[in-house]
């Protein structure tokens, strides 16, 4: 049930990573509206550096859900 749990984060957290970044909800953030970050929120450099993060844990979702299906076909 636990291995369930961390493959449902591990899908979730990648979409919203994925995903947010490049929407408006991250445009109208409150922390996007401060000068100073704004330039840095809103930079394709960091937009990407996120979206990749959450394609990392895609990836990771994809790696463990084989070897948690491979364990149960072992048993």
């Amino acid at each position: 049930m636990l291995c369930i749990v961390y493959l449902l984060y591990c899908v979730e957290a990648g979409v919203f990573l994925l995903l947010v970044p490049w929407s408006i909800l991250w445009s109208n953030s409150y922390f996007a509206q401060m000068p100073a970050l704004r330039t840095v929120l809103l930079s394709g450099y960091l937009r990407g550096g996120i979206s990749a993060l959450g394609l990392l844990h895609l990836v990771v979702a994809v790696i463990d859900f084989l070897a948690f299906r491979r364990a149960l076909r072992g048993a």
